[in-house]
């Protein structure tokens, strides 16, 4: 089953970051208020980002186990996320950070491995951890999500105990060691290992809540008895999340912030969708398709339209430049897409895949099943 609408909520929380960002064109003039009141609880799309991931890796892999399949899973992820990041990284660096003057600095040339590795390179900024690409926090507990939940793929038909024993270690047994458990994400627990604090922060409760809401959706007795309960399911979470992201009552990221709403609406969703059809705009689809890529270069592009703007004088700190932005993040995702995603991510992947090919090469199909599975395919 195609879920057009998951695409719809990528789409939905990408847009909702790049408008987060546009604000910063209004900063310093009469508006700066304003636009921060309209477009930074827009930030919550970043929390939406982790509840579908997790939703999603529960769907995708739900008849997926043991060592063959985690490796699959791992390759894939990597060719997904990495080569586009590493290219969107160096791109920032050359345009904000001062270029090859960056590499001069054995400092900043160890960040960058920190950074390009997904660790974290000033612990005490969580959710943060001033990493080089600012935009790249999220990508480090995606990363981190992902190895966790494909090493917990070995553990066959336990996967899900052994996940979750694994989240009840690190986001509630380590704390306690360290000053915690919290549920803010800016936390600093006394660890003395850097990756500990990434471990431990509780906006990884997002993709918790994310694979419970998949499970959930997976389980055929979960459903609504009528589509009257399944509509105003979708209508109510969906009003109770804007309620408490523009009121100002829920301020920022993490399960006690933006989180726990958002993932009630994911879970009143998914549910919902199994009695009622919810159709998502085409172009909706197709921006939740290119998220990623709008994800990392939207804040790349920005930066550039700033310069132009102030080189041809046409810098007016204005609502027009919101819009701009806007509309530059369009092609900018589509070129991405295409040259990073699909040209580099595939490249690296197929290569990937190769190499799991090699070493843990599929097993044998019984006999007799290979007849079947190609009559199956004939023309």
């Amino acid at each position: 089953m195609k879920l057009d609408w998951v695409q719809g909520l990528r789409g939905i929380a990408v847009l909702l970051v790049v408008l987060t960002h546009g604000r910063f064109f209004l900063d310093g003039t009469p508006n700066e208020g304003l636009a921060s009141a309209l477009f930074l609880p827009g930030a919550m799309g970043v929390d939406l980002f982790f509840l579908v991931s997790g939703f999603i890796m529960v769907y995708t892999t739900r008849n997926a186990s043991g060592p063959r399949e985690a490796a699959l899973f791992a390759a894939k992820r990597f060719a997904r996320i990495w080569p586009a990041y590493v290219v969107v990284t160096l791109a920032w660096i050359f345009i904000k950070r001062d270029g090859l003057w960056f590499f001069d600095d054995p400092e900043r040339l160890l960040a960058l491995f920190q950074s390009l590795t997904f660790r974290p390179v000033v612990p005490q900024d969580a959710p943060f951890f001033g990493l080089v690409f600012p935009l790249a926090w999220t990508l480090a507990f995606e990363m981190y999500f992902y190895l966790v939940f494909g090493a917990s793929m070995l553990a066959g038909r336990l996967r899900w105990l052994v996940l979750a024993s694994w989240m009840a270690l690190t986001l509630i047994l380590l704390p306690m060691t360290a000053g915690g458990p919290t549920l803010d994400v800016r936390q600093y627990l006394m660890f003395d290992t850097a990756y500990l604090h990434l471990v431990t922060n509780p906006i990884i409760w997002e993709f918790v809540a994310g694979m419970a809401a998949g499970l959930l959706y997976l389980n055929p007795k979960v459903r609504f008895p009528n589509a009257a309960l399944a509509w105003q399911a979708v209508a109510c979470s969906e009003g109770f999340v804007l309620w408490w992201g523009w009121s100002g009552v829920g301020g920022f990221h993490g399960p006690a912030g933006w989180g726990w709403p958002l993932a009630l609406m994911l879970l009143a969703t998914a549910v919902a969708s199994k009695t009622v059809t919810l159709r998502t705009p085409h172009w909706l689809q197709w921006v939740g398709n290119v998220s990623y890529s709008m994800y990392l270069t939207h804040f790349l592009g920005q930066v550039v339209l700033t310069r132009w703007l102030d080189q041809h004088y046409l810098h007016t700190r204005s609502w027009n430049e919101v819009y701009l932005a806007l509309l530059l993040a369009i092609p900018l995702a589509s070129a991405s897409h295409w040259l990073l995603e699909k040209r580099l991510g595939g490249w690296t992947r197929h290569k990937l895949v190769l190499l799991v090919d090699r070493w843990l090469p599929a097993p044998p199909m019984p006999e007799g099943q290979d007849v079947i599975k190609m009559a199956k395919v004939a023309p």
